[in-house]
């Protein structure tokens, strides 16, 4: 059994092309901003245990995650797969590329975003500098580079295998900077963001292709999701969380619940919808499961299996999730979060809320009032997590200057 998790980032549009066999409608994601949130998704375990609370911007260069944690690729490649990781990376010093973190191979950009067409970074450390890694090496390219790492994804998986592997295709699109294909005529920010999206849409379904083709569909799971929603501080953007509140850098559902879909043809019932609350940090637990890892987890896993889920409709068992972030340099006040059925907590700064989420998705109408016992019960379970793995002590702003 082969996994295969296609990753896009910083946008609630998905693919129309691929008609889902499962389709996640309360999917979470583990932070609101993306280098926390992919920690979560490669550990299975809350961000704040990791060592990466919030984006690896500029200053924080010289950051990665935690060298104790052990990721889905680490645990995997023990387990006797192949493992790759195509697309983002997000971590430049050596010791925390992917090469470093249980990935025999590794085709990308380590930096958090860069130009399409020129492809050097602007950001993460390396702002205006080449940043494309292949297996440890410095490389040059040219075109449109979406399309370069699609590319290298369909050479992947038409190669040969003589293990099972796990590839982690990080796409990039939508993310920022708006940049159409070139055969696109967009001139508009809408008109680019839609060719954008339609262009994950296309490299998706080519990676989805070459497993139909090569007869590989019937054995692996393929897992599509975001990072977190659209960043709604760009005021008349192209991008849209609706019907949620919020996005990018905020606790409500327009920045943690993202769409998600999953294929198994041999395991996965064709058109299932799956309604429980579920969170990215699941997805470890359930490739384990999906590809019988014995061996007990290197670290305890803030996730569940959701292969019972997926495959029969097993609903997970009760539980409360948690998120936590603050981040300085966009004025975000440190928050906190609960979700336990359908009951939310949310706290920014001194402002607290309870909402139904089942009637009230919007998150509009604050229920701390009338619903005082499950308004405490959260408030206490959340002060629990808080002592359990510690404040978000992220601070984005630049060091100041060391005095003369």
């Amino acid at each position: 059994m082969s996994v295969c998790s296609a990753h896009a980032t910083s946008g609630h549009q998905t693919s129309t092309a691929w008609p889902p066999k499962a389709r996640l409608t309360a999917h979470l994601v583990a932070s609101p901003v993306c280098s926390p949130s992919r920690a979560g998704l490669l550990t299975g375990r809350y961000p704040q245990r990791t060592g990466i609370v919030g984006v690896l911007r500029d200053h924080h260069d010289a950051i990665g995650l935690d060298l104790d944690e052990r990721t889905i690729a680490d645990q995997l490649s023990a387990a006797g797969y192949e493992t790759a990781l195509i697309g983002k990376w997000h971590g430049i010093p050596e010791t925390y590329r992917p090469l470093q973190r249980g990935f025999a191979h590794a085709f990308g950009f380590l930096s958090g975003t860069i130009d399409y067409y020129t492809h050097l970074s602007r950001g993460g450390g390396r702002k205006g500098l080449p940043v494309l890694s292949r297996d440890g090496e410095p490389f040059e390219s040219e075109g449109y580079f979406p399309d370069r790492l699609a590319d290298e994804v369909v050479r992947y998986l038409s190669a040969p295998h003589e293990q099972p592997f796990f590839l982690f295709y990080s796409l990039g699109l939508p993310h920022t900077p708006l940049q159409a294909p070139p055969d696109s005529q967009a001139r508009s920010d809408a008109a680019v963001y839609r060719a954008m999206v339609e262009r994950l849409d296309r490299n998706v379904g080519r990676a989805l292709d070459v497993l139909d083709r090569t007869g590989l569909a019937e054995n692996t799971l393929v897992v599509f999701l975001s990072d977190h929603g659209w960043d709604v501080r760009r005021r008349g953007g192209p991008g849209s969380n609706r019907p949620f509140r919020g996005g990018k850098y905020q606790l409500t559902e327009g920045g943690l619940r993202t769409p998600t879909l999953a294929r198994w043809p041999s395991r996965i019932p064709a058109g299932r919808t799956l309604d429980e609350p579920s969170i990215a940090l699941d997805w470890l637990p359930t490739f384990r499961e999906a590809a019988k890892v014995s061996a007990p987890p290197p670290n305890p896993l803030d996730g569940v299996s959701l292969l019972g889920y997926l495959t029969s409709g097993e609903v997970p068992p009760p539980r409360t999730l948690f998120w936590a972030f603050r981040d300085d340099l966009t004025g975000t006040p440190a928050s906190y979060a609960a979700r336990r059925g359908r009951w939310k907590y949310l706290r920014v700064g001194d402002r607290e809320a309870l909402y139904n989420l089942d009637a009230d998705p919007g998150e509009t109408r604050d229920l701390s009032g009338p619903q005082p016992e499950i308004f405490r019960a959260l408030q206490d379970a959340v002060e629990r997590w808080r002592a359990e793995v510690g404040e978000p002590q992220w601070v984005s702003k630049p060091p100041p200057p060391a005095e003369p």
